[in-house]
C-alpha cells in the first residue's frame, strides 16, 4: 500500500512525481560533468566556512562591567573576541615557558 501524500508538500509549483517524470529523470552520472563538479562543490563545502557550534553558559560578572558592556552595540561579539584574544595570549605564554 503507498505511503499517503501529504498535501501540504504537492502544489502547482511542486506537483507529486508521476511515472513520466521518474522515467525522463536522470542519475547524477548521467548529468553533464560541469553540473556534477558544481553539485559537488556545493556537497563539500570547506569546514573552515562553516560557524563553530555556539553554546549558552552563565558567568557572573561585576554589574558595572555588564552594564558598561550591554550599553555598547555588539556587546556579545565583543566580548567573545576579547575573551578569544585572552585565550591566544595565555596559548602563547604556555608554549614560550614549554
Amino acid at each position: 500500500m503507498p505511503k499517503p501524500v501529504n498535501p501540504e508538500l504537492i502544489d502547482d509549483e511542486n506537483p507529486e512525481w508521476t511515472e513520466e517524470d521518474f522515467a525522463r529523470a536522470k542519475s547524477f552520472s548521467q548529468l553533464p560533468e560541469s553540473l556534477q563538479r558544481k553539485l559537488r562543490s556545493l556537497k563539500s563545502a570547506p569546514e573552515a566556512e562553516k560557524k563553530p557550534a555556539r553554546k549558552q553558559i552563565s558567568v557572573s560578572l561585576s554589574s558595572d562591567v555588564v552594564d558598561q558592556l550591554q550599553s555598547t552595540a555588539n556587546w556579545e561579539l565583543h566580548l567573545e573576541e576579547a575573551i578569544r584574544a585572552w585565550l591566544a595570549r595565555q596559548a602563547r605564554r604556555r608554549n614560550a615557558a614549554s
